[in-house]
């Protein structure tokens, strides 16, 4: 095994600490062995579609705050909810490639 020199220090809060603590306690490991184990022997997953995913829920978001203001306004009876069902489809479109392409990489 390598000699470890280098430290890393972060900040946590109580609960986290806590929560991190309990889990250390349960596998019988130190809180740096649970970390070191939790960080180095997984693989991170990077979904570079995330970026567009996020792009399309912030739009939405951003279309549903204005609807809303318009109907707080009297300006609108309703909102167009043929668009907003379009939207939300592009979503679930979005997703399932996400969830998709997360299962190809995993095998």
């Amino acid at each position: 095994m390598e000699h470890r020199t280098e430290r890393i220090t972060f900040r946590v809060s109580p609960v986290e600490l806590r929560v991190i603590e309990e889990k250390a306690e349960k596998a019988n490991l130190k809180v740096s062995e649970l970390v070191r184990r939790a960080t180095l022997d997984k693989e991170i997953v990077v979904i570079e579609e995330l970026k567009d995913f996020t792009k399309e829920v912030r739009g939405i978001g951003r279309n549903i705050n204005q609807l809303t203001i318009l109907a707080h306004q009297g300006k609108i009876i309703y909102p167009n909810i043929y668009e907003i069902e379009g939207k939300i489809d592009d979503i679930w479109q979005l997703l399932n490639l996400l969830i998709a392409k997360t299962k190809a990489k995993k095998n």
